[in-house]
């Protein structure tokens, strides 16, 4: 699961270097991942059993922040330490940030 993890976010750094923003649509990110590694990652991780799709997958990593978007089944993903530097995986402050 690492090594899946840590393919997506290179995904994310290369988006990032060449649009300047650190959200990706789930649609791209299927798309990008496709190009990288000729992989479908929406099937890899059913096959795999880290999840029930993609969304769930990136959520309960606690790596990804998500942005919903209308319609329902259109949402952006972006690493959590780009969006949210200062916390941690676990959703709290990071040690500095506490008060």
């Amino acid at each position: 699961m690492n090594q899946l993890l840590e393919a997506i976010e290179s995904l994310f750094a290369a988006e990032l270097e060449r649009t300047g923003s650190p959200w990706v649509s789930s649609h791209q990110l299927g798309e990008l991942f496709l190009a990288a590694y000729g992989l479908d990652l929406e099937r890899l991780i059913e096959q795999r059993g880290y999840g029930k799709d993609l969304r769930y997958f990136l959520t309960t990593t606690r790596r990804f922040s998500i942005y919903s978007h209308q319609p329902p089944q259109k949402y952006y993903f972006a690493p959590l330490k780009l969006v949210m530097p200062g916390v941690l995986k676990s959703g709290r402050p990071a040690p500095k940030l506490r008060r």
